[in-house]
Protein backbone atom coordinates (compact mmCIF):
# COMPACT_ATOMS: atom_id res chain seq x y z
CA UNK A 1 0.00 0.00 0.00
CA UNK A 2 2.81 2.35 0.90
CA UNK A 3 4.50 1.66 -2.45
CA UNK A 4 1.27 2.29 -4.32
CA UNK A 5 0.77 5.58 -2.46
CA UNK A 6 4.31 6.62 -3.32
CA UNK A 7 3.79 5.78 -6.97
CA UNK A 8 0.57 7.78 -6.95
CA UNK A 9 2.37 10.77 -5.47
CA UNK A 10 5.10 10.49 -8.09
CA UNK A 11 2.47 10.15 -10.77
CA UNK A 12 0.65 13.21 -9.49
CA UNK A 13 3.89 15.21 -9.43
CA UNK A 14 4.76 14.25 -12.98
CA UNK A 15 1.21 14.95 -14.10
CA UNK A 16 1.49 18.41 -12.58
CA UNK A 17 4.82 18.89 -14.32
CA UNK A 18 3.35 17.65 -17.58
CA UNK A 19 0.43 20.09 -17.28
CA UNK A 20 2.84 22.90 -16.51
CA UNK A 21 4.86 22.17 -19.65
CA UNK A 22 1.73 22.12 -21.79
CA UNK A 23 0.43 25.41 -20.36
CA UNK A 24 3.87 26.99 -20.70
CA UNK A 25 4.13 25.85 -24.29
CA UNK A 26 0.70 27.20 -25.19
CA UNK A 27 1.43 30.47 -23.43
CA UNK A 28 4.78 30.74 -25.20
CA UNK A 29 3.33 30.24 -28.67
CA UNK A 30 0.64 32.80 -27.92
CA UNK A 31 3.26 35.23 -26.66
CA UNK A 32 5.46 34.72 -29.69
CA UNK A 33 2.50 35.36 -31.96
CA UNK A 34 2.02 38.66 -30.15
CA UNK A 35 5.71 39.46 -30.56
CA UNK A 36 5.44 38.78 -34.27
CA UNK A 37 2.35 40.98 -34.50
CA UNK A 38 4.13 43.69 -32.53
CA UNK A 39 7.13 43.68 -34.84
CA UNK A 40 4.80 43.70 -37.82
CA UNK A 41 3.12 46.74 -36.31
CA UNK A 42 6.53 48.39 -35.91
CA UNK A 43 7.19 47.72 -39.57
CA UNK A 44 3.85 49.24 -40.51
CA UNK A 45 4.60 52.22 -38.27
CA UNK A 46 7.68 52.83 -40.37
CA UNK A 47 5.37 53.20 -43.32
CA UNK A 48 4.14 56.46 -41.79
CA UNK A 49 7.40 58.34 -42.43
CA UNK A 50 7.59 56.55 -45.77
CA UNK A 51 4.20 58.00 -46.65
CA UNK A 52 5.47 61.37 -45.45
CA UNK A 53 8.40 61.01 -47.83
CA UNK A 54 6.05 60.21 -50.70
CA UNK A 55 3.98 63.26 -49.82
CA UNK A 56 7.16 65.29 -49.59
CA UNK A 57 8.20 64.22 -53.09
CA UNK A 58 4.78 65.27 -54.37
CA UNK A 59 4.96 68.69 -52.66
CA UNK A 60 8.46 69.37 -53.94
CA UNK A 61 7.45 68.55 -57.51
CA UNK A 62 4.25 70.55 -57.13
CA UNK A 63 6.25 73.58 -56.01
CA UNK A 64 8.42 73.28 -59.11
CA UNK A 65 5.32 73.33 -61.35
CA UNK A 66 3.71 76.19 -59.42
CA UNK A 67 6.91 78.23 -59.67
CA UNK A 68 6.95 77.83 -63.43
CA UNK A 69 3.27 78.79 -63.60
CA UNK A 70 4.05 81.88 -61.53
CA UNK A 71 6.71 82.91 -64.04
CA UNK A 72 4.63 82.34 -67.17
CA UNK A 73 1.36 83.78 -65.87
CA UNK A 74 0.45 87.31 -66.92
CA UNK A 75 -2.72 87.53 -64.84
CA UNK A 76 -2.15 89.27 -61.49
CA UNK A 77 -4.86 87.26 -59.71
CA UNK A 78 -3.34 83.99 -60.92
CA UNK A 79 0.11 85.12 -59.86
CA UNK A 80 -1.16 85.91 -56.36
CA UNK A 81 -2.83 82.51 -56.21
CA UNK A 82 0.40 80.80 -57.24
CA UNK A 83 2.31 82.82 -54.69
CA UNK A 84 -0.02 81.70 -51.88
CA UNK A 85 0.26 78.11 -53.07
CA UNK A 86 4.04 78.32 -52.99
CA UNK A 87 3.92 79.58 -49.39
CA UNK A 88 1.49 76.83 -48.33
CA UNK A 89 3.58 74.15 -49.99
CA UNK A 90 6.77 75.38 -48.39
CA UNK A 91 5.14 75.27 -44.96
CA UNK A 92 3.84 71.78 -45.68
CA UNK A 93 7.29 70.68 -46.83
CA UNK A 94 8.92 72.07 -43.67
CA UNK A 95 6.29 70.37 -41.51
CA UNK A 96 6.83 67.01 -43.21
CA UNK A 97 10.61 67.32 -42.85
CA UNK A 98 10.19 68.10 -39.15
CA UNK A 99 7.89 65.11 -38.67
CA UNK A 100 10.31 62.75 -40.41
CA UNK A 101 13.24 64.13 -38.41
CA UNK A 102 11.43 63.33 -35.15
CA UNK A 103 10.85 59.66 -36.05
CA UNK A 104 13.35 56.89 -35.35
CA UNK A 105 15.98 56.94 -38.08
CA UNK A 106 19.01 54.72 -38.56
CA UNK A 107 22.34 56.50 -39.24
CA UNK A 108 22.04 56.08 -43.02
CA UNK A 109 18.55 57.60 -42.98
CA UNK A 110 19.75 60.53 -40.85
CA UNK A 111 22.63 61.14 -43.23
CA UNK A 112 20.42 61.09 -46.34
CA UNK A 113 17.82 63.32 -44.68
CA UNK A 114 20.58 65.80 -43.84
CA UNK A 115 21.82 65.73 -47.44
CA UNK A 116 18.28 66.31 -48.70
CA UNK A 117 17.76 69.31 -46.41
CA UNK A 118 21.08 70.77 -47.53
CA UNK A 119 20.21 70.28 -51.21
CA UNK A 120 16.72 71.72 -50.63
CA UNK A 121 18.16 74.85 -48.99
CA UNK A 122 20.47 75.38 -51.98
CA UNK A 123 17.49 75.02 -54.33
CA UNK A 124 15.42 77.44 -52.25
CA UNK A 125 18.08 80.12 -52.56
CA UNK A 126 17.87 79.74 -56.32
CA UNK A 127 14.08 79.67 -56.09
CA UNK A 128 14.07 83.06 -54.34
CA UNK A 129 16.23 84.54 -57.09
CA UNK A 130 13.84 83.16 -59.72
CA UNK A 131 10.81 84.56 -57.88
CA UNK A 132 12.49 87.95 -57.66
CA UNK A 133 12.93 88.01 -61.42
CA UNK A 134 9.34 86.86 -61.84
CA UNK A 135 8.07 89.71 -59.67
CA UNK A 136 10.08 92.09 -61.85
CA UNK A 137 8.31 90.61 -64.91
CA UNK A 138 11.59 89.23 -66.28
CA UNK A 139 9.99 85.96 -67.33
CA UNK A 140 12.63 84.97 -69.88
CA UNK A 141 15.51 85.38 -67.43
CA UNK A 142 13.56 83.60 -64.69
CA UNK A 143 12.72 80.65 -66.95
CA UNK A 144 16.30 80.38 -68.16
CA UNK A 145 17.61 80.12 -64.61
CA UNK A 146 14.81 77.73 -63.61
CA UNK A 147 15.48 75.31 -66.49
CA UNK A 148 19.23 75.33 -65.96
CA UNK A 149 20.68 75.93 -62.46
CA UNK A 150 17.26 75.71 -60.85
CA UNK A 151 16.46 72.26 -62.24
CA UNK A 152 19.96 71.03 -61.46
CA UNK A 153 19.56 71.95 -57.78
CA UNK A 154 15.97 70.69 -57.80
CA UNK A 155 16.90 67.22 -59.06
CA UNK A 156 19.80 67.03 -56.60
CA UNK A 157 17.30 67.47 -53.77
CA UNK A 158 14.82 64.98 -55.25
CA UNK A 159 17.51 62.30 -55.70
CA UNK A 160 18.39 62.45 -52.00
CA UNK A 161 14.70 62.38 -51.08
CA UNK A 162 14.11 59.25 -53.15
CA UNK A 163 17.19 57.63 -51.60
CA UNK A 164 15.75 58.35 -48.17
CA UNK A 165 12.54 56.61 -49.23
CA UNK A 166 14.52 53.53 -50.27
CA UNK A 167 16.34 53.59 -46.91
CA UNK A 168 13.00 53.55 -45.10
CA UNK A 169 11.73 50.63 -47.13
CA UNK A 170 14.92 48.61 -46.71
CA UNK A 171 15.09 49.10 -42.93
CA UNK A 172 11.41 48.25 -42.56
CA UNK A 173 11.73 45.05 -44.56
CA UNK A 174 14.83 43.98 -42.63
CA UNK A 175 13.06 44.61 -39.32
CA UNK A 176 10.01 42.64 -40.38
CA UNK A 177 12.00 39.71 -41.76
CA UNK A 178 14.13 39.56 -38.61
CA UNK A 179 11.06 39.59 -36.35
CA UNK A 180 9.44 36.80 -38.36
CA UNK A 181 12.61 34.71 -38.18
CA UNK A 182 12.82 35.15 -34.39
CA UNK A 183 9.14 34.38 -33.93
CA UNK A 184 9.38 31.17 -35.99
CA UNK A 185 12.46 30.00 -34.11
CA UNK A 186 10.84 30.60 -30.72
CA UNK A 187 7.70 28.89 -31.90
CA UNK A 188 9.68 25.79 -32.86
CA UNK A 189 11.30 25.78 -29.42
CA UNK A 190 7.91 26.06 -27.74
CA UNK A 191 6.46 23.20 -29.79
CA UNK A 192 9.53 21.11 -28.99
CA UNK A 193 8.88 21.67 -25.28
CA UNK A 194 5.26 20.59 -25.72
CA UNK A 195 6.25 17.45 -27.65
CA UNK A 196 8.87 16.56 -25.04
CA UNK A 197 6.36 17.08 -22.25
CA UNK A 198 3.81 14.90 -24.03
CA UNK A 199 6.43 12.17 -24.57
CA UNK A 200 7.44 12.26 -20.90
CA UNK A 201 3.82 12.18 -19.84
CA UNK A 202 3.03 9.16 -22.02
CA UNK A 203 6.19 7.38 -20.86
CA UNK A 204 5.31 8.06 -17.23
CA UNK A 205 1.74 6.88 -17.69
CA UNK A 206 2.97 3.69 -19.33
CA UNK A 207 5.50 3.14 -16.53
CA UNK A 208 2.93 3.66 -13.79
CA UNK A 209 0.49 1.35 -15.52
CA UNK A 210 3.08 -1.41 -15.68
CA UNK A 211 3.99 -0.86 -12.01
CA UNK A 212 0.37 -0.97 -10.96
CA UNK A 213 -0.17 -4.21 -12.84
CA UNK A 214 2.88 -5.71 -11.12
CA UNK A 215 1.56 -4.88 -7.68
CA UNK A 216 -1.85 -6.41 -8.28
Amino acid sequence: MRKIARNERIGGLFLLLFSFFIILGLFSTSGFDRISASFKSMYEDRLIPSLDISNLVFRVYENRVVLENHITSVDSIERNSYQLQLIRNQKSIDSLISHISNTYLVPEEKADLGKFKKALNIYRVEEKSILKLSYEHKADSALQILTHQGDMFFHAAVIMLRKLGKDQQTVGEELYNESQSIAKMQKRIAYSIMILAAFLGITLAFYLTIKKMDTE
